[in-house]
């Protein structure tokens, strides 16, 4: 990293996405994801996980998410990390969803990736133990 780069930027703060309803949003973050509210106004929500950047929420009238296409096919910009993935993953389609299989990648750990009720896609990872350490 450039000596002038490192003395400005201390890491990632927050990201946003785009949702249509805060209210839903709200309600599938914080009531079925387990985020918390840090900040909320009529246009915009943040909300924190245990740990990592913020969330922000942002309202739009716009048909738009924060997916992107790679090849065609959709692809996330955003990760979670878990400790129990099959029970998050029961935990989503019990919601009904929009979730696909998970993946066992050995040694990286596992993978899946799901929707948002907005179409915004993530991907879950559950890392091996010891991984990264």
């Amino acid at each position: 990293m450039s000596e002038l780069a490192e003395s400005f930027i201390e890491g990632i703060e927050y990201t946003e996405i785009p949702v249509s309803d805060l209210e839903t949003a709200l309600d599938w973050y914080c009531n079925k994801l387990g985020a918390k509210v840090a900040f909320q106004n009529k246009d915009l929500a943040a909300v924190n996980f245990s740990f990592g950047p913020s969330l922000f929420l942002v309202k739009t009238i716009n048909q738009t998410t924060s997916t992107f296409l790679i090849n065609g096919e959709d692809h996330y910009s955003i990760g979670f990390k878990v400790k129990n993935i099959e029970g998050f993953h029961n935990f989503l389609k019990g919601l009904g969803t929009k979730v696909n299989d998970i993946q066992d990648e050995g040694a990286v750990g596992k993978f899946f990736t799901f929707y948002d009720p907005f179409g915004n896609m993530f991907d879950v990872h559950q890392p091996p133990t010891g991984f990264g350490q």
